[in-house]
């Protein structure tokens, strides 16, 4: 039997849905325009999502959405039924929400929602990898809405990841390469509706709160499924960077508004560092706010990995430096997408204060990384580019230190990553590397912003570097995935058995869905409304700060001139501005 009333009502949201949409994403792509222009790229890259595509997904997507509401019984999407899904798989038809297993079936159906997946690189992308992986290997069926347009492929080539994890894949902010865009967001779609209704999950992990995200939460709690929810970025922090300097508190109130209003409908709340539990606590998120252990992959990311012509190739070809001075001049590493909040200027002013004979690699890639160059000498310097698997092993393992400046992370997968590699490192202090992190031991850390404090973190640890290679990597040991792993298993299990046990009694039949629905997508829109109105104004593009300028000459004063086999120290520095006073 068709419900025509919940038909009507649901078309309804949809069409006032339409309209919100088609204003948010002229307003994302003026805010993300600057990052576009920021790139050096301009061939196509499958990442790039068409505005066709979006608007025809748009229209199938409601479509769908009301079709799978009125008709439950339908069967599992296909590659041939929507553009827009593959590899969906068709072992469970049932539309109950999941909680149908046999009593021997010990397996779960996990839908996981993440904007960005492989092979877009974030240390968040590299967590879920390790995790889904071990997931599947438990047996249980993963289904990762996202909107990184070629996730299919990394499952190519593994017949565990095959058989139990699928996609549907959304159109989403259009991406130039692979860490271009520092904000990649799906746009909302009634479509994840339909997604979440055919696979019909035990459990959904719902990972940061950007409004697709968001939207995410507010189905999947119309729809009374068990929500474990997962935060990995420090907005708040980010806010002062993207954010108008006299719309800062403003938007950082409503944010966290915005984020308490979602995250009451989760049965989890997952952080991954006890600092940022903590924070999130303090401005309200329900307690606890549970830490999700962090791993690294200790084979791939070992000191076995050191490698001489990697070394080489990380000074670059601008010095022509012979083999004896790569193998004598102490290099410094830093990984990590080349943005704004990452403080990569500190590091310029950094390497004015060591008069020892050292460089300084940089890996990775991003919008900021034109603005940055002209900023550091390149006779010091050499932007890598990006590098992934066992080259970026090998580049850690290759380097002397790993130096980061970044106090914006909410954890770090990048200091675990050194640490395994026995590269010890040299950072900026801050909450999260309480986590793992020993000052002296494992490293050292400065003060942030102070250049006396970095100054003499890098001179203290340049003086034992085997004792630091050695604490660190024990330390980087005691942290696996595996450990992660079976903590989310553990997290699943209990967020299903509590929502079982609460609602035993409970019916959702398509009336109380529809109701339910309209609640929560009308509670969604009006804090999504209020974010575009008091929030998405006051959007600013960090360029460099005005002392870059200045640093500029450095690359084009005659007294700057870079000079093969050279290295800059602070005497030089201090005689060349002695010169052109």
């Amino acid at each position: 039997m068709i419900h025509h009333d919940f038909f009507f009502v649901y078309l309804s949201i949809c069409d006032v849905c339409f309209l919100f949409f088609f204003f948010y994403r002229i307003e994302c792509n003026v805010m993300l325009s600057s990052f576009a222009t920021a790139s050096s790229s301009s061939s196509s890259s499958p990442y790039e999502t068409p505005t066709s595509w979006w608007k025809i997904n748009f229209i199938s997507g409601s479509c769908a959405a009301a079709a799978t509401t009125l008709l439950p019984s339908s069967p599992s999407l296909t590659q041939d039924s929507l553009t827009f899904t593959t590899n969906t798989d068709h072992y469970h038809q049932s539309h109950t929400n999941g909680f149908v297993h046999n009593e021997n079936d010990e397996s779960l159906r996990v839908l996981i929602f993440a904007e960005s997946f492989p092979s877009f690189t974030s240390g968040i992308t590299r967590r879920f990898k390790e995790i889904i992986r071990r997931l599947a290997k438990r047996n249980h069926y993963i289904h990762v809405i996202t909107g990184c347009t070629n996730a299919l492929t990394w499952v190519e080539g593994n017949d565990i990841l095959k058989k139990y994890v699928t996609f549907s894949v959304l159109p989403s902010t259009e991406f130039t390469n692979k860490i271009d865009c520092a904000c990649p967001f799906l746009f909302p779609n009634p479509t994840v509706y339909s997604a979440v209704r055919r696979f019909a999950p035990d459990v959904v992990h719902i990972v940061e709160q950007t409004p697709a995200a968001m939207l995410c939460g507010a189905i999947v709690k119309s729809l009374n499924i068990p929500i474990v929810w997962s935060s990995h970025t420090n907005i708040d922090f980010y806010l002062s960077t993207y954010i108008r300097s006299y719309a800062v508190a403003m938007t950082r109130r409503l944010y966290q508004l915005i984020r308490l209003k979602h995250l009451i409908y989760s049965s989890v709340n997952l952080t991954v560092s006890k600092d940022f539990a903590d924070f999130m606590e303090h401005t309200g998120v329900q307690k606890p706010v549970i830490v999700w252990k962090t791993g690294v992959d200790s084979e791939l990311f070992n000191p076995i990995r050191r490698s001489r012509s990697m070394r080489y190739r990380m000074f670059g070809t601008y010095n022509n430096f012979s083999e004896e001075e790569m193998d004598s001049i102490t290099l410094f590493l830093c990984v990590g997408r080349i943005s704004p909040e990452k403080n990569f200027e500190f590091l310029s002013l950094v390497l004015d204060r060591i008069p020892e004979q050292t460089f300084l690699c940089i890996i990775g890639d991003g919008p900021y990384r034109q603005a940055l160059e002209p900023i550091f000498p390149k006779d010091r310097v050499n932007f890598f580019g990006y590098l992934g698997g066992e080259e970026l092993a090998s580049a850690y393992a290759s380097a002397d230190y790993f130096l980061y400046a970044s106090v914006s992370e909410t954890f770090g997968q990048v200091y675990l990553e050194a640490m395994a590699s026995g590269t010890p490192v040299i950072a900026a202090e801050g909450g999260q590397l309480k986590e793992f992190f020993v000052n002296g031991e494992h490293g050292y850390l400065w003060t942030p912003d102070s250049l006396e404090s970095a100054e003499e973190a890098v001179r203290d640890a340049m003086k034992d570097r085997k004792y630091l290679s050695i604490k660190a990597r024990q330390q980087a040991l005691k942290h696996s995935w595996d450990s992660a792993s079976e903590q989310l298993n553990d997290i699943y299990y209990d967020a299903v058995r509590r929502s079982r046990q609460k609602d035993e009694k409970k019916t959702m039949n398509i009336f109380t869905i529809g109701v339910r629905l309209f609640y929560y997508g009308l509670n969604w829109l009006i804090l999504m409304t209020l974010a575009l109105l008091f929030m998405a104004p006051f959007v600013k593009v960090s360029s460099p700060k005005p002392s870059a300028t200045q640093r500029n000459d450095r690359n084009n004063n005659p007294c700057y001139q870079n000079q093969h086999n050279s290295v800059v120290t602070k005497e030089f520095s201090s005689s060349c501005s002695s010169s052109s006073s």
